[in-house]
């Protein structure tokens, strides 16, 4: 870890700092701004430093979504972090399960809103004054003498500004509070990367997707509708259609419909 990212997490993260020396996965670095956080970490491994580590940053010039898309804040504004895991630990697809879960309950906690997950990877609240998108997962494997795993993620901690269709955790009841957020997140990730088992479970006890009309825009334009039923156990979405037959969607974008 670079020693002024660590002496930056120290000054400005000093609960966060202390949880991550206790539970891991790895020591904190801090930055004001960088192009993108996963990239970093990305770029780390590629060029020979695939440890543990996690990096924050206040700001990102390029934050990354799910399918090319950015991910726009506001400096300050939201908990931008990632993570580098061992792959020996987890996949790509278990890293952004446990993550994913670990920040539900972590920003449920926080909140005075119920937080929910929405398939695949975001975090949202249906029942508030402000229901919204509250945060993103995003996950990349990197190969090499020492594979790793690294998973980012972006919470919105104060409003989001010219986006109207995301929540953040003041909105919800929350406090502006950064280093309280994510020292809770590792408190909460701790135990879902030693054992992810119930991981699964956990993520359909609390969908927004399961049992709500969805539609799925799939690769090479294709569409389906019907009703989100289950996950698999690989963590894909079981679409019910109106036939009766059962689809399993692995990747593409799903879009709640209202009943009816």
């Amino acid at each position: 870890m670079d020693p002024l990212r660590a002496t930056s997490a120290a000054r400005f993260l000093p609960i966060s700092c202390e949880v991550a020396a206790d539970l891991g996965p790895g020591p904190i670095g801090h930055v004001a701004s960088t192009g993108s956080t996963n990239t970093d970490l990305v770029r780390e491994a590629r060029t020979g430093d695939a440890s543990p580590a996690v990096l924050v940053a206040d700001h990102q010039t390029a934050g990354k979504g799910r399918l090319d898309r950015t991910w726009e804040d506001s400096s300050g504004a939201a908990l931008l972090v990632s993570l580098r895991l061992p792959a020996a630990l987890v996949d790509a697809a278990g890293a952004v399960r446990a993550l994913g879960a670990a920040a539900r309950a972590a920003t449920d906690r926080l909140c005075v809103d119920p937080v929910l997950t929405k398939w695949p990877n975001d975090l949202v609240v249906v029942d508030g004054a402000r229901p919204g998108k509250l945060a993103g997962v995003l996950a990349e494997f990197v190969d090499g003498p020492e594979p790793c795993v690294v998973v980012g993620i972006g919470v919105n901690v104060r409003p989001a500004v010219g986006r109207p269709e995301a929540t953040s955790l003041v909105e919800c009841g929350g406090a502006d509070d950064r280093d309280a957020l994510l020292a809770e997140l590792l408190r909460e990730l701790a135990p879902r990367l030693r054992d992810g088992s119930a991981v699964l479970d956990e993520l359909r006890a609390h969908s927004a997707t399961i049992g709500s009309p969805v539609r799925a825009d799939l690769p090479g334009g294709r569409v389906l509708l019907g009703d989100a039923v289950d996950l698999s156990a690989d963590g894909a979405l079981i679409v019910r259609t109106p036939d009766g037959v059962d689809h399993v969607v692995g990747t593409g974008d799903v879009i709640h419909l209202r009943p009816g």
